[in-house]
């Protein structure tokens, strides 16, 4: 049997649905209006929308829009479209989310996604009591630099946590990476939407449901 002290889990993907690009495009358009510009260059909106910071210094050559000031407006907009289509349904949890109760590990979560979007959706979904600790990206543009596959926000949960020995659950290449780099162990999550992602690291684990996950870590 192989056994953590701790499980950390990825949320979009893995706890939950993953939210549709349409609405973060729509929260960066909504973003751009705050600022006066109706009409943004659709590259842009695209950028914005994916969370990609690559060339996005165009927001201040191209529209003299500071960068951190719209960021800050669109990480606000993305918070509130994400958390109004959860409250809707549009962002459900798995139903293999119930094998959380399966992992006596102490447990938490480390997001991409801001830190308030996932603290609503754990807190909706009736999540809470599983995690010791939540954290998502800060809303500020420092805070999009130090996403996965950086280990900023991993290396504060195991803080928190005390402790190394512990295991990173995620549904991405980013999430093999990172925890590869903050030196612990990785699930990688094979869920449908991953059915032909191709990994560049092993991970520790591969399955396809958290319930599989359970059942291995019980072995």
């Amino acid at each position: 049997m192989t056994t953590y002290e701790a499980v950390v889990f990825d949320h979009d993907g893995v706890l939950v649905e993953l939210t549709e690009m349409d609405l973060l495009r729509r929260a960066a358009r909504a973003a751009f209006a705050e600022h006066g510009v109706d009409d943004p260059p659709e590259a842009l909106v695209e950028h914005a929308a994916s969370g990609d910071l690559d060339d996005l210094a165009r927001v201040e050559d191209a529209l003299g829009l500071p960068l951190a000031d719209y960021w800050a407006s669109r990480e606000d907009h993305a918070v509130d479209h994400q958390c109004d289509a959860v409250e809707a349904g549009a962002k459900p949890l798995y139903d293999d989310v119930t094998a959380l109760a399966d992992l006596p590990h102490r447990k938490a979560v480390v997001s991409n996604n801001q830190h308030e979007t996932v603290r609503f959706v754990v807190e909706h979904h009736g999540l809470s009591d599983h995690f010791e600790h939540v954290v998502g990206r800060d809303p500020t543009v420092e805070g999009a630099r130090r996403r996965k596959p950086e280990t900023h926000y991993l290396d504060a949960a195991l803080d928190e946590l005390g402790t190394r020995d512990a295991l990173y659950v995620g549904d991405s290449p980013k999430d093999v990476a990172v925890a590869h780099r903050a030196g612990v162990d990785s699930a990688f999550l094979r869920r449908s939407h991953r059915t032909d992602t191709v990994l560049d690291r092993e991970p520790t684990y591969e399955v396809e449901t958290l319930t599989a996950l359970a059942d291995r870590l019980a072995d």
